[in-house]
């Protein structure tokens, strides 16, 4: 019932990296072309049959796209630098913002505890006076101690919302930032249909290594792999942090998300090389970010306050 240090890092860790993937929708041209024409971009030509409008943040994402690889960088530095920009400018400072709110919450577990144990005694000592069924006292305790927990993360400023804010930003960005690159390489889906008669200039001879065409998929599966082994060491560090405290549920959880990092090995090898770069990049970024936050330096430097010890999980 109550919150333990070790639980509660594991649980709001949880929601520090999503992964996600979702089917991929057409667009169209008519809809985006005076957006990239305004910046002198060059339209690819599209099917008629896949006439239908691209949300705004498709088309932003895409001239973004564009904006950068028109500085003369190849197309492999484009997309690494263009998800480097957009997880730096968009997800890093709500990541941050969430970061601080976290570390209050794993710095508060000590005073949610003891006033666990005061409401407990409290609620204990009135259910004797007015002779409470056990039902009733678990009831009312855990109603008190709801209570409490947030009066005090409001007080401290770290309401539980406030972890919530980093998946509803970097869900969205990972689908459409897909959904862009799959637009710039002219992939086609059985059930949508083709967006682009031809892959963006260029995008079939500027790759890197073994993969220099960007509009097909890995031939050696070794990006594939990177892609599921970065998913993973996300999950595993959250893991590792929660240590022996997981529940059952919680457990239940990590083990999906595990499969879900490998499940994403097989589908990164059906899809070109464009989207499966900015996989690697989004899921290595995160790796990185994962562990930059864990260092003292670090959360110093960014105001995050400190973790009480230094493997926070031990009581």
């Amino acid at each position: 019932m109550y919150c333990s240090r070790k639980k509660l890092l594991y649980t709001v860790q949880k929601t520090s990296h999503i992964y996600c993937h979702a089917p991929v929708l057409a667009s169209t041209q008519h809809h985006y072309k005076p957006l990239l024409l305004s910046t002198g971009l060059t339209v690819a030509h599209h099917h008629e049959a896949t006439e239908v409008a691209l949300p705004s943040v498709l088309a932003f994402n895409e001239q973004i796209i564009h904006i950068i690889h028109n500085t003369g960088l190849p197309w492999w530095a484009t997309i690494v630098s263009s998800t480097i920009l957009l997880r730096s400018c968009l997800t890093f400072p709500i990541a941050v913002y969430q970061q601080q709110s976290i570390g209050k919450m794993i710095n508060l577990a000590p005073m949610v505890q003891s006033w666990g144990e005061t409401l407990k005694t409290q609620v204990g000592k009135q259910s004797v006076r007015q002779g409470w069924h056990y039902t009733r006292y678990q009831a009312e305790l855990q109603k008190r101690y709801s209570q409490k927990v947030k009066e005090i993360y409001a007080h401290y400023g770290c309401s539980r919302w406030k972890l919530l804010l980093l998946p509803y930003i970097q869900i969205p960005l990972f689908v459409s930032m897909s959904l862009s690159l799959r637009h710039v390489a002219a992939m086609p889906l059985p059930w949508w249909g083709q967006t682009a008669e031809t892959p963006a200039s260029g995008l079939s001879d500027e790759g890197l290594g073994w993969f220099m065409d960007l509009t097909v998929a890995d031939p050696t599966m070794m990006v594939p792999f990177l892609i599921g082994a970065g998913n993973l060491i996300n999950v595993e560090l959250n893991a590792w942090y929660a240590n022996k405290a997981q529940s059952k549920k919680q457990t239940i959880i990590t083990n999906v998300l595990r499969g879900v990092s490998i499940a994403f090995v097989p589908i990164a090898a059906q899809t070109p090389m464009a989207i499966g770069l900015y996989w690697l990049s989004s899921a290595w970024y995160s790796v990185a970010q994962n562990l930059a936050f864990r260092l003292p330096a670090v959360r110093t430097a960014l105001k995050m306050p400190l973790l009480n010890n230094k493997k926070p999980m031990d009581d």
